[in-house]
């Protein structure tokens, strides 16, 4: 009966620790970590085609701030066979940036991501941005780099799907 009550009672505290052991320590070990997503893609100024660039926004939503980063911001731009699938690219490159005190909850950073005068002048575009894709921030959540928008295009008016 005595070896029954032990077994039980072994039996118990070994589920209680494999349940705090599951639970808290994923909690802990993403403490203490920045975490830096896309939040929008967006043009800037408003002017003439020579004039105006794609940015967009990076925040760090994680619970650690920055200091003195570069990371990389890749970009891949698609044109679009009946607006729908993505079928050929026609610009792919990495922006390297530099940020000095990404502090948590910070609103925005913004970095130009295209030029506007190097891009098609009709049509529908899908922009494929993924922040950090070197891993060179080590982040609480890799899952949320990713970022992509559609646009369309005629005679250098470019203007937002969605």
């Amino acid at each position: 009966m005595v070896r029954n009550i032990k077994s039980i009672i072994g039996l118990v505290v070994s589920i209680i620790l494999l349940f705090l052991l599951t639970t808290c320590l994923p909690v802990l070990a993403s403490e203490g970590k920045p975490d830096l997503i896309i939040e929008d893609i967006f043009r800037w100024p408003n002017n003439f085609p020579d004039e105006y660039h794609f940015e967009c926004s990076v925040r760090n939503i994680g619970n650690y701030p920055i200091y003195k980063a570069e990371f990389e911001i890749y970009v891949k731009i698609y044109w679009m066979l009946f607006g729908r699938i993505p079928l050929i690219p026609i610009k792919s490159h990495t922006t390297s940036v530099y940020v000095e005190g990404y502090l948590f909850g910070e609103l925005k950073y913004n970095f130009i991501i295209a030029q506007c005068d190097r891009l098609p002048i009709f049509g529908t575009y899908r922009f494929y941005l993924t922040v950090n894709p070197n891993l060179k921030i080590d982040e609480s959540d890799y899952d949320n780099n990713k970022y992509s928008e559609d646009w369309n295009v005629f005679l250098w008016n470019w203007k937002e799907i969605g």
